[in-house]
C-alpha cells in the first residue's frame, strides 16, 4: 500500500501540472500504481485530501506567509510548486501591495498561477514538460532556447505569481489600506512572475506583458501586434516595454515604496515551455 508521503508527493506533482493535466490524471495514477488495491488506497487518501483542501480554501494564507513562500521556496521542487499553486489559486487569497512607480501609478498583485501563454504551447521535446505556471522567456529576439545546461543565456525561467493591477482613482484618494481594499483597481495588461535560477532559488520579481489576453468571452486570440501593447495606463512617460524587473525580492513590495524599472526590454519577447532535466533542474524548451 502507498504511504502518506508517497501519496502526497504524487498529489503535489499532479497538482503542479495544473488543470491542463486533468485528462491524463487517471492514466498517471494507473502508471504510478499498477496494483488495483494501491490505486484504491490512493483514491481514498486523495478524497480525504480534497476535503482538507476545501477547508483550507476558506482560510486564506496571510500576505506575509505568501511572500515568505515566494521568496524562500525551491522552484525546482514539484511539491513546493504544488503548494504555491494551491496557495495562490484558493477561492480567497490576499492581494499583495507593490508600491508606486516613479513615473505614475500605484500598483498591486492579485495572486494567481496562470495567465501568460507560451508562443508554442505544445513543442516537441523528449523531456518532461512542466505545467504552464512555469515558463521560460527568450530575451534575445534572435536567439532560440536550446535546452542547454546554461539556462541563463539570453533568457530565464520563471513562475507566475499573479496579475498586476493599478489604482484607478485619484492618488489623493488613496490614503489607507481601507481605501486599497475598496478599490477601484484595474488591469494593466501585465502579469507578475518570479524569476528563479538553475538551483531553484528566487532571483527577482518581473512584470511581463500578456501578448495573448483573453477576450470578453474568456477566449485567447492571436498574439497582440502593432503598437497597442506594453504600456502602463498611469505611466506619464508612456514607455513601451514587454518585460521589466520591479524588485530583487518579493519581500521589498509594499505601499509607500517608490520603484523604478530595471532590465527593461522594449521589444516583444518570446515565451516558451519549460522542461525538467535529468538533474532535476528546470530549463527552457527548444522551439526552433
Amino acid at each position: 500500500m502507498p504511504t502518506d508521503a508517497e501519496c502526497l508527493a504524487f498529489f503535489n506533482e499532479q497538482h503542479a501540472k495544473g488543470s491542463g493535466a486533468l485528462e491524463g490524471r487517471g492514466k498517471a495514477v494507473r502508471e504510478r500504481w499498477p496494483n488495483k488495491a494501491d490505486r484504491m488506497a490512493y483514491y481514498d487518501w486523495s478524497a480525504k485530501m480534497a476535503d482538507n483542501e476545501m477547508e483550507q480554501e476558506m482560510t486564506p494564507i496571510s500576505p506575509e506567509d505568501l511572500k515568505t513562500m515566494i521568496a524562500t521556496m525551491n522552484y525546482n521542487s514539484d511539491i513546493a510548486r504544488g503548494k504555491l499553486v494551491t496557495a495562490v489559486e484558493r477561492r480567497v487569497v490576499p492581494w499583495l501591495p507593490v508600491g508606486s512607480y516613479q513615473n505614475g501609478g500605484i500598483y498591486r498583485i492579485v495572486p494567481g498561477a496562470h495567465g501568460l501563454q507560451p508562443d508554442q504551447p505544445d513543442p516537441k521535446t523528449d523531456r518532461w514538460l512542466i505545467s504552464m505556471n512555469v515558463l521560460g522567456v527568450n530575451t534575445n529576439a534572435s536567439t532560440k532556447s536550446n535546452e542547454s545546461d546554461d539556462s541563463e543565456i539570453a533568457g530565464f525561467i520563471f513562475h507566475q505569481i499573479g496579475t498586476l493591477e493599478y489604482w484607478g482613482d485619484k492618488v489623493e484618494n488613496f490614503r489607507s489600506f481601507e481605501d486599497a481594499a475598496r478599490g477601484p483597481w484595474l488591469p494593466t495588461g501585465f502579469r507578475v512572475v518570479v524569476r528563479f535560477g538553475r538551483n531553484g532559488a528566487a532571483n527577482g520579481i518581473y512584470i511581463i506583458y500578456d501578448f495573448y489576453p483573453k477576450d470578453e468571452g474568456g477566449e485567447r486570440g492571436l498574439k497582440v501586434t502593432g503598437d497597442y501593447w506594453g504600456r502602463l495606463p498611469k505611466d506619464r512617460s508612456n514607455q513601451q516595454f514587454s518585460i521589466a524587473k520591479i524588485a530583487d525580492t518579493v519581500m521589498e513590495l509594499r505601499f509607500g515604496r517608490t520603484f523604478t524599472f530595471m532590465e527593461v526590454l522594449d521589444y516583444p519577447v518570446e515565451l516558451v515551455r519549460a522542461v525538467k532535466t535529468p538533474e532535476d533542474a528546470i530549463i527552457r524548451v527548444n522551439i526552433a
